[in-house]
């Protein structure tokens, strides 16, 4: 499929690596479906003329927002052409080339149904993506799939673990549902002020009413958890877009950083429980002890990032529940999650955009000081 867009990455040469008896390689098997259903995979090797600049590099908050919504533009686009990318990380979102426009030849007006930032911030734009989102190795027809899971009980193709562990959302690292504890009730779809809400719905795709509706009038589950079948969707890789967000964040400091001589026990927690996360049936997932509160997100960020702790609390307080327990929302708007995070990225950006001085430029050589 040819992806006339800018935002994901562009295959411009591939091919399959061969071994010294000129047999295509193939992966190990890690018996990484939930059955421990053997799913083999030929390598592939994947040339693209697009180079983007790691994450890590990224000089300024307001940047960071700005890549961050764009990746989620960037996903929303892909699953409308049917690809899920599945293997959402802090490595396959990467900032724009620098490559005085190169990169934006392919972009065609009308070949991007959401719009990216630029365009939000001003309508006389065309697509001017800041990321490149790489990696589509473990990408899937959502569709095709549904339906191969559901014919098939014994399926694995769409269960099957895919992604970075640290990012890997948390019911496809266990390879089926979160228990019914998480079934989400009462959970609201965020809501956007003044001028941010104004610059949304500007934009002609706007469906801000049909979000806020579908989300928070169907605070019930339509099926019982017993009858839920898990499948790998939409919402799964909001959520792994929200673990790279705040993982960048906790670990980001400004430009004046000093070491710090002492770490805060919320930073060392999550610092600790992402790192040591495995996906597994049955070790437990550290991030289900993480709480969502904005006192914690608080404790957790450098002092100077601190501004954007209630974003992140909003953040992790919608993709806390399993949504699998809402099918029909996840049909009719399969993209709420991906709403959810780009409704609240937008109100920082805003916020940013509308007092510079509240941007934080980050320290060029990396981040905070960790815990061993």
């Amino acid at each position: 499929m040819a992806l006339r867009e800018a935002g994901p990455m562009r295959a411009n040469h591939y091919g399959h690596p061969l071994d010294t008896s000129d047999n295509t390689l193939t992966t190990t098997n890690f018996r990484n479906g939930p059955n421990g259903t053997r799913i083999d995979r030929s390598k592939m090797r994947v040339v693209t003329r697009d180079l983007g600049d790691s994450l890590s590099k990224t000089p300024t908050l307001l940047e960071f927002l700005k890549i961050m919504y764009d990746a989620c533009v960037v996903q929303r686009n892909l699953h409308r052409k049917g690809i899920l990318h599945r293997n959402v990380s802090d490595g396959n979102i990467m900032m724009a080339p620098k490559d005085n426009g190169r990169y934006y030849e392919d972009c065609v007006s009308g070949y991007n149904t959401v719009k990216y930032v630029n365009q939000v911030l001003n309508p006389n734009q065309s697509p001017k993506p800041a990321c490149l989102v790489i990696d589509l190795g473990h990408s899937a027809d959502p569709d095709y799939l549904a339906v191969v899971s559901a014919e098939n009980k014994n399926s694995e193709i769409l269960a099957e673990r895919t992604g970075t562990p640290k990012f890997i959302s948390r019911s496809v690292s266990k390879g089926k549902l979160l228990d019914d504890f998480y079934i989400p009730h009462r959970v609201k779809m965020p809501k956007l002020d003044e001028q941010s809400h104004k610059l949304y719905i500007a934009c002609p795709e706007s469906k801000y009413e049909a979000y806020n509706n579908a989300v928070d009038e169907g605070g019930q589950p339509s099926s019982e958890p017993a009858a839920t079948r898990f499948t790998h969707q939409l919402f799964h890789d909001a959520e792994s877009t929200f673990w790279v967000i705040s993982w960048f964040l906790a670990r980001s400091a400004p430009k004046d950083y000093e070491k710090e001589n002492k770490l805060n026990a919320k930073f060392e927690m999550f610092i600790k429980g992402m790192e040591s996360h495995y996906p597994s049936n049955d070790t437990p997932d550290p991030r289900y002890s993480f709480s969502s509160e904005p006192e914690t997100w608080k404790q957790i960020l450098h002092p100077s990032l601190v501004d954007v702790a209630p974003m992140l609390s909003e953040m992790h307080k919608y993709i806390l529940p399993e949504w699998g327990y809402r099918p029909e929302l996840n049909t009719e708007h399969p993209e709420h999650a991906h709403e959810a995070l780009m409704r609240l990225l937008l109100r920082e950006i805003v916020r940013i955009e509308d007092d510079k001085t509240k941007d934080v430029v980050f320290a060029p050589l990396g981040t905070r000081n960790l815990p061993e």
